[in-house]
């Protein structure tokens, strides 16, 4: 699979190692360089990830909140692998607003970037009680809630919402749908107990996709 960008170049998010607008579709080069054969690619409002079919996983784009995944806030203008998660072998990725998620081939989810709404899912019951958020990851951590449901995820969705009402779904093997994050306006598709806005772990919505 080859893979090219075309649009607005702000933060290096088309990966060509520059800012640049491109006006016409352009083949990005550094996949080639690091010897990486795209297989999945996912495209946020402003970053990208791609999953090698060796299952390394390569970001660009604005790194705000660390959702590159390479331990800093940094921008990045072409693909760059992520380091930590060099012991994983991915099978899928997605990308939200300043969030990443991804599916590695043993079942488990990693999540970085923003913490904002909950959406990365590392929140605890006991914390989300407390109505406290998690703070931005600015490297690849496991979602223990979605471990905890002893079923493999195979699909993850993301909003790309700039207003702070970020939520994720994540699709089981069985057909099962659960939804965490932001609330408020009834997105999540799961009823919230009184004054609550968001949901911290995932909750799973009563319609079946088998």
């Amino acid at each position: 699979m080859s893979v090219y960008s075309v649009g607005c170049g702000l933060g290096g998010k088309l990966g060509h190692g520059t800012r640049t607008d491109e006006k016409v579709p352009r083949l990005i080069e550094q996949f080639q360089t690091l010897n990486i054969q795209p297989a999945v690619v996912a495209a946020g409002a402003w970053h990208a990830a791609v999953v090698g079919k060796d299952g390394r996983v390569c970001t660009w784009g604005w790194g705000r909140y660390g959702c590159l995944g390479h331990g800093n806030e940094d921008c990045e203008s072409a693909p760059k692998v992520v380091e930590a998660l060099s012991n994983v072998k991915a099978v899928y990725v997605a990308t939200g607003d300043y969030t990443t998620f991804v599916v590695s081939d043993d079942g488990n989810v990693h999540s970085f970037g923003c913490g904002e709404s909950s959406s990365l899912g590392h929140n605890t019951a006991a914390a989300e009680a407390q109505g406290n958020r998690h703070s931005n990851v600015l490297f690849p951590e496991v979602v223990t809630s979605l471990k905890q449901l002893n079923e493999r995820v195979v699909q993850i969705s993301l909003t790309n919402s700039i207003y702070w009402n970020a939520h994720t779904f994540a699709l089981t093997e069985s057909g099962k749908l659960y939804a965490f994050g932001a609330g408020d306006k009834g997105q999540l598709g799961v009823e919230l107990s009184a004054n609550q806005t968001e949901r911290a772990i995932p909750e799973r919505i009563d319609i079946d996709l088998s």
